[in-house]
């Protein structure tokens, strides 16, 4: 069948019962996300308290394995629970959307245990097998499938500029993007196989492999096109609201805020839908094909039939629910009672390049456009004195292959530094304070560490600045937590954030902030960390769509390379928006919030 027949023969049977599957879709993601999440949210927490494990990190992993082995292995154990759960949540959808399409079941309770009678079959081999399906492939399709519990695999932000900026590595990086990408094609029928055909993970693949041989552009094109569908329902619909509510600003105050409430309720019904009705009939795609392959056997998934009557009231139920929890949030938001006005922190002293990282003329240049922060970066030198550096090797910006523990204060400071076509000299950390206090700008200071420091390296650090840094109200952040921890215990009026590269489970520390890379930072990892009364900055944040996601997100601060770029945005995010402008920044975060059937992660 060709891809324009299929694609609207499915799109016909999705909307035969759009009601009952989207009732589904959302239900299960509420599940998901309300139930289950929380749980596993609170087993992680669990493990590490009983533990004694602060946090878990590629920094501490070697101390993990060797001191907190029952941690490893219970931390493990429920890893693999939730690729259990993983496992059940699509088989419950396929299961269900199937179940829906030959009008067999719409009863909740019997999709669920038809899903759970699916794992049966799951075998250990198999098991072994969706391990790196799910960690590898699903994340790269998440606008078809995806799962909160798997919200957390991607690749930092980070480490893809840093890929992106060497020619090999961004080649080598396309190359494995067009490879997974044609892995996920070709392996795309690989779920509902198992779960519809009972087939094991690996005879599964193997047949996902044998249906799309010749037709991989063929997968490629319906995928493409549903997404695309997908896209442009969204920004229509978006769009619409978005005319109606400027005609509204005109009007009164008050006709205007309570269009801008509703306008908000239906942007998130609408994108939601779309986003369940995506997932639907991309399911029902890969079911269609699997039907109409004449070599594939699909077991039926029950036999009983049900009226659509209790799906009916779960859906009248839900949208209920959801209008009221909708409209009080977009109420306190419009007042403005959601959100609070993030601390701009330039990262490395500079804004869009206007001079060297870390130097002072940089610093002068930055200070003048009023960051809350400046955020720089030291080392402990070879005389343990303190020079202002990011990089281990000072090659890339000074072009001497050394490290500054290798080298004196004064051999140091003699160096000049070269970046975006300016030259400053590399400087000492009394001479970049020194130059701070005559701007009146607060610092951001990261203590960088390594195997080389000397063993009282924090004790002579302290000793000489502790109190210049309290009178200056300056913090503190890292990525060592032994430097968190006796900044904590030593000079507890000091503001001291630990810095986290990555968002793996919510840490267990005494730190008064936690420095947050921005790609798996969410909003649950913020509302933790201010229940627990501590500040979360989020790094580094450059681009404007970026920015104001952090800022949705509620974040204390932001740090970016674009100073201007976020002042601006967050000026033109508080500074008494009209209805509308905030409406469209609504749109924005609800797409990058929600995944499939429009449930936040």
């Amino acid at each position: 069948m060709n891809t324009k027949h299929l694609f609207r023969q499915t799109i016909r049977t999705f909307f035969k019962n759009w009601v009952a599957y989207i009732t589904l879709i959302f239900t299960l993601n509420l599940i998901l996300t309300f139930i289950i999440v929380p749980i596993m949210r609170w087993l992680t927490k669990f493990i590490m308290v009983q533990n004694d494990v602060p946090y878990v990190s590629y920094t501490n992993f070697g101390w993990l394995l060797t001191k907190r082995p029952l941690a490893v292995i219970e931390l493990v154990a429920l890893a693999l629970v939730i690729l259990l759960i993983v496992f059940w949540q699509f088989a419950f959808l396929i299961q269900g959307v199937e179940g829906i399409h030959h009008d067999q079941e719409r009863r909740l309770t019997r999709i669920t245990l038809s899903a759970l009678q699916a794992m049966r079959h799951l075998r250990v081999s198999s098991f072994l097998f969706f391990i790196p399906y799910f960690v590898l492939i699903l994340p790269f399709s998440d606008m078809y499938f995806t799962s909160p519990l798997l919200s957390k695999v991607q690749i930092p932000a980070f480490i893809i500029s840093f890929l992106e900026g060497n020619a090999l590595y961004a080649t080598l990086l396309v190359i494995a993007a067009v490879v997974v990408t044609y892995l996920g094609i070709r392996l795309v029928q690989v779920l509902p196989l198992t779960v519809l055909g009972q087939l094991h993970g690996v005879t599964a693949a193997r047949n996902s492999w044998r249906m799309t041989r010749h037709h991989t552009w063929a997968y490629f094109w319906r995928l493409a096109w549903l997404g695309i569908l997908s896209i442009v329902n969204t920004a229509v619909g978006s769009i619409l609201l978005y005319g109606l509510q400027v005609q509204l600003d005109k009007q009164s105050k008050t006709v205007a805020f309570v269009g801008a409430v509703t306008n908000m309720v239906l942007l998130s019904i609408w994108i939601k839908v779309v986003g369940a009705a995506t997932l639907a009939i991309f399911i029902l795609l890969l079911v269609r094909i699997i039907e109409q392959s004449p070599s594939e056997v699909v077991a039926p998934t029950v036999t009983s039939l049900s009226h659509p009557r209790g799906s009916r009231r779960l859906a009248a139920v839900v949208v209920v629910i959801f209008l009221l929890s909708q409209g009080a949030y977009n109420v306190m938001y419009l007042r403005g009672a959601v959100l609070t006005e993030p601390l701009a922190i330039s990262h490395r002293g500079v804004d869009n390049g206007n001079g060297v990282q870390n130097t002072i003329p940089a610093l002068n240049k930055t200070s003048k456009e009023k960051p809350a922060f400046v955020e720089m970066d030291l080392h402990e030198t070879k005389d343990h004195q303190f020079v202002v550096m990011h990089d281990e090797n000072l090659k890339n910006l000074t072009g001497v292959i050394k490290q500054p523990y290798q080298l004196t204060l004064k051999q140091m400071t003699k160096l000049k530094a070269r970046e975006n076509g300016h030259v400053a000299h590399v400087a000492s950390f009394d001479q970049y304070l020194a130059a701070a206090e005559r701007d009146h700008q607060r610092l951001l200071v990261e203590i960088k560490v390594n195997k080389h420091d000397s063993a009282n390296m924090m004790q002579l650090f302290m000793k000489r600045y502790k109190a210049r840094l309290l009178r200056d109200h300056d913090w503190m952040h890292s990525l060592s937590y032994p430097v968190i921890s006796y900044v904590v215990k030593h000079d507890p009026k000091e503001t001291a954030s630990f810095i986290l590269p990555y968002n793996l489970t919510f840490p267990q520390t005494k730190a008064d902030a936690y420095t947050m890379e921005e790609t798996t930072l969410n909003a649950t990892f913020v509302d933790q960390a201010h229940a627990n009364k501590q500040k979360v900055l989020a790094w580094t944040v450059d681009s404007q769509d970026d920015m104001t996601h952090m800022m949705f997100l509620n974040v204390d601060g932001i740090i970016t390379d674009n100073l201007h770029e976020l002042q601006s945005t967050i000026k033109t995010t508080f500074n008494h928006p009209s209805y509308a402008r905030e409406l469209l920044i609504y749109a924005d975060e609800l797409t990058v919030f929600t995944g499939n059937g429009g449930v936040e992660n």
